[in-house]
């Protein structure tokens, strides 16, 4: 890949749009598109963007117990109006739920994994 493809991805990631990616880039947006075209180009693209989601993913989960524990506080407050500490409650559950889902899911994902893996 070129500089101006790896500026390219870089413009991609922090732009809202491609044309203003392409300016940030100081490159045409026809070339952008042309970019496009190239598997290669898609390829460091991907990579690229799914870093920056898998970064942005690990900073929201460091945000979960600390964001649950605000919550309870507000739950357990006697001392917090009877709606904040129902909504906060609702949340709770809510997200608990959520969470237990999703937990549940992976876990039978997994297992399912495990299963096709050890027939291959």
């Amino acid at each position: 890949m070129t500089p101006k493809q790896e500026k390219a991805i870089a413009a991609l990631l922090t732009q809202s749009t491609k044309q203003e990616a392409a300016r940030a880039a100081g490159i045409d947006p026809r070339t952008l598109r042309r970019y496009f075209e190239d598997p290669e180009f898609q390829k460091a693209y991907r990579a690229a963007f799914s870093g920056l989601v898998e970064d942005a993913t690990r900073r929201a989960q460091q945000s979960i117990a600390p964001a649950l524990q605000v919550l309870r506080e507000l739950s357990e407050d006697g001392e917090e109006a009877g709606p904040v500490r129902v909504s906060a409650a609702r949340s709770l559950l809510e997200y608990s739920l959520r969470l237990t889902e999703q937990l549940d899911i992976m876990e039978r994902l997994k297992e399912l994994e495990d299963t096709v893996n050890g027939q291959c």
